[in-house]
């Protein structure tokens, strides 16, 4: 179990490991997991037309398992502020290496994984090649959303890095920009009232819906709770250093807001940035939870997100069609229960290998160049072999 461990935890990019930064990840990931194996259990085994009362309602607590994503947002926001309010000591930012490194870091897992899902969607459906290939180099290229103003249709999650990455294109700006006042009082209320007028006018103007939704104007607020998360983490050390239980209360209470205020409203849309921000507060300021998200495995699970967002959906579409196929005949919680439990079990352990062959090595500092040395000397030695 410790070799492991030490084996899937997240390699020494050069930065202070921060063990609840990946437990939060955790977090987000877990509902979004269940979110979609409930999804795909309606849909192929049990019927959504078949819930009513109390199934109906668990049903729908568990489709607010999106919210995981809007805190995924939030903590891109925080983890690519960290730099920039701590201030570099490196030499003036190079844009050009903040880009590449995140390229090296994400593109070949993301490459890969979007290539085998659409040779499998080729093989399986009737999509003509010339329209798939349309949507492979659009979801490859981050701009499917922009082109077909919808959800990739080789693998749908991908929406969301999409807009991911239209953050990390403006995220050094915004945080230099912020960072540059040094007023700390005045420009965390100018960020708390830029967010909220935000919040109002992407409501006016529709933001909230596709294919707005699925872009950064439909997101940014997400973000920018993460940019203030980031300025409390690094300047305001000795508040945060007095841990209240009282903190791990709000980090519940906020969850739960979050679930049932995550609505295109726009009163809930305030109530729920506000409720983000309390639930990244309870993960800096709590007593407990911040001991909880750092525990053993919550981390190194967390660690592995990209690899489980990037592969879940395909396999829970492939367990749960294979059960339809064989015949299955319970209840609702029985059978979600079952099914869950061998769901979750099966993209744990695919992601565990997944990880540690195709993503983590590209996650060192210099993963791409090792990598690219190591092929070249795979097939040096196989060269050598066959003269």
């Amino acid at each position: 179990m410790q070799w492991l461990l030490k084996n899937l935890k997240r390699p020494n990019s050069g930065r202070a490991y921060l063990p609840f930064v990946d437990g939060i990840r955790f977090v987000a990931i877990l509902p979004v997991v269940i979110l979609h194996a409930n999804e795909r259990f309606l849909r192929y085994v049990y019927g959504e037309h078949n819930l009513e009362g109390a199934t109906e309602q668990v049903s729908y607590l568990i489709s607010r398992g999106a919210i995981g994503v809007m805190i995924f947002f939030a903590l891109s926001g925080f983890v690519l502020a960290l730099p920039f309010a701590k201030g570099s000591s490196n030499g003036p930012f190079s844009y050009k290496k903040y880009f590449t490194r995140r390229l090296e870091r994400l593109e070949p897992p993301y490459i890969f994984w979007m290539s085998l899902f659409a040779l499998v969607l080729f093989l399986k459906s009737n999509i003509p090649f010339e329209q798939l290939a349309g949507h492979y180099f659009s979801s490859i290229f981050y701009v499917h959303n922009i082109v077909y103003a919808d959800f990739p249709i080789i693998n749908p999650v991908a929406w969301s890095l999409e807009v991911e990455i239209q953050y990390y294109l403006l995220a050094p700006f915004l945080a230099i920009g912020y960072f540059s006042m040094k007023a700390v009082v005045k420009r965390r209320l100018m960020l708390i009232g830029f967010t909220a007028l935000f919040i109002v006018a992407q409501h006016l103007l529709g933001w909230q819906f596709q294919p707005f939704r699925a872009s950064l104007l439909g997101q940014l607020q997400h973000f920018l709770i993460g940019l203030f998360a980031a300025d409390l983490f690094v300047h305001s050390k000795n508040w945060l250093a007095a841990k209240h239980r009282a903190y791990d209360l709000l980090g519940v209470i906020s969850f739960a807001i979050m679930m049932f205020t995550w609505t295109d409203d726009m009163e809930k849309a305030l109530l729920f940035s506000v409720a983000l921000c309390g639930f990244f507060l309870s993960t800096l300021k709590g007593r407990s939870i911040p001991q909880i998200l750092s525990f053993k495995w919550i981390p190194v699970i967390g660690g592995m997100c990209y690899t489980i967002y990037l592969t879940h959906l395909p396999l829970l579409e492939l367990f749960y069609s294979f059960i339809a196929k064989i015949g299955y005949s319970t209840t609702y919680f029985l059978g979600l229960t079952i099914s869950l439990s061998i769901a979750l079990a099966m993209v744990l352990l695919s992601s565990i290998i997944f990880y540690r062959v195709i993503e983590r090595p590209f996650m060192k500092k210099d993963g791409m160049s090792q990598v690219i040395d190591k092929v070249k000397s795979l097939f040096g030695k196989k060269m050598a072999k066959t003269e």
